[in-house]
């Protein structure tokens, strides 16, 4: 007698046996031999069902897992880099440089990175100074104009550097900046150690930019504030923002040669409404990579 030729009471499928029939499980779950009931499969516990990638079993199927910057690609069954410099949301801003499971972002002519998502420069990193012992050798970190001609492929912003053709002809529209043209630098400084300025103090006034910071990443445009953290008690120094430059400079209060010890930090400016938006939008360790290492920079400024 078939019983699944009729009514039966199975909800997933009905299979006919000598004798009886048996209940039929939907994809993903197991028949119980002794409740009769219908129960998850551990899909993780075939160890190659992942290949290289991490799984991690789900009710009635399962997900294979990647690092982050990593995509999980199914047919080769491991984990491939993402290249974040190719999408359309470029994260950077002067240029980027895709890295295994990151990238860099580069910085403005004469500017160095620091950290992840901040550049800074200044008057302090001129010959001799900070710039030329600690950046590196300038030609072997920069980006040549036909490597940012491929940042430009991968969402270049459009406020930087226009497109340079294969042909190696010059396609700056008329009335551009040839600053537009020249390198983006990936040369950085070790803000791990503390950096040291020497200044002559009749060569100083209050106008002129002890340092500059502007921010790598372009989540963090109108979004960070960069903060004198200690060091300045007497009131002698002060950051300033003026066109998404920020600069350290003297005040007009009497500054007295000697040894001055600053740490400089930045601070991202985002509402909680904001970074709720973002996580829910993107995984949960977006923010993480996206705005950056926060900026903890120890300078000592000599001003003799």
């Amino acid at each position: 007698m078939d019983e699944c030729d009729g009514n039966h009471r199975c909800q997933h499928g009905c299979q006919n046996l000598v004798g009886g029939y048996r209940c039929s499980c939907p994809q993903g779950y197991l028949q119980h031999y002794q409740w009769n009931q219908c129960v998850d499969e551990n899909e993780c516990q075939n160890s190659q069902i992942c290949g290289e990638a991490s799984c991690h079993n789900t009710l009635g199927s399962f997900r294979c897992l990647c690092p982050t910057g990593f995509n999980y690609e199914q047919f080769s069954g491991g984990c491939q880099d993402v290249n974040e410099c190719s999408s359309p949301q470029n994260p950077c801003n002067y240029g980027c440089s895709n890295t295994d499971g990151g990238y860099l972002c580069g910085c403005p002519p004469g500017y160095y990175r620091a950290g992840q998502g901040h550049c800074v420069s200044g008057v302090g990193f001129g010959s001799g100074g900070p710039g030329a012992g600690q950046g590196g050798d300038a030609d072997d970190n920069s980006l040549s104009p036909e490597a940012c001609y491929e940042c430009k492929i991968n969402g270049y912003p459009k406020k930087g550097r226009k497109r340079r053709s294969t042909n190696g002809t010059d396609d700056t529209p008329m009335g551009e900046s040839q600053h537009e043209q020249e390198t983006i630098s990936l040369a950085s400084v070790d803000i791990d150690d503390t950096i040291l300025f020497n200044f002559n103090i009749s060569d100083l006034n209050n106008k002129d930019h002890l340092l500059e910071f502007t921010p790598a990443l372009s989540t963090l445009n109108d979004h960070v504030r960069y903060m004198i953290d200690f060091g300045n008690d007497d009131g002698l120094f002060r950051i300033n923002q003026k066109e998404g430059i920020s600069y350290l400079h003297l005040t007009k209060k009497k500054i007295l040669p000697g040894a001055y010890y600053l740490q400089i930090s930045s601070v991202p400016l985002y509402r909680k409404k904001e970074l709720a938006n973002l996580e829910d939008k993107h995984d949960k360790d977006y923010l993480t990579g996206q705005l950056g290492d926060t900026l903890k920079m120890k300078v000592q400024i000599v001003l003799h």
